[in-house]
C-alpha cells in the first residue's frame, strides 16, 4: 500500500515549512519554470529564423560566385 503521508504537504503548501524550503528557493524555482515555458514559446520563431538567414547566405554565395566568375562569353 502506498504512503500518501507526502501528498498533503505538497497539496496545501506546508511543504515549504516541513522540508525547510525558504521563499528565495521557491522564487527561484518558479523563476526558472518561467524561463523554460519562455524558451519553450519561442523556439518556433528562432527556427524559422535560421531557416531565412541561411536561405539568405545561400542566394548571397551565389551572387558572390557569379560575380567572381565574371560575365561568361
Amino acid at each position: 500500500m502506498q504512503d500518501d503521508a507526502i501528498h498533503a504537504p505538497l497539496a496545501t503548501g506546508s511543504a515549504a515549512l516541513i522540508y525547510g524550503w525558504t521563499l528565495q528557493e521557491v522564487v527561484l524555482i518558479l523563476w526558472a519554470i518561467y524561463v523554460i515555458v519562455l524558451i519553450t514559446i519561442k523556439v518556433p520563431d528562432f527556427a524559422a529564423a535560421v531557416a531565412r538567414i541561411r536561405a539568405c547566405l545561400v542566394r548571397q554565395w551565389e551572387k558572390l560566385k557569379r560575380w567572381k566568375d565574371g560575365p561568361e562569353n
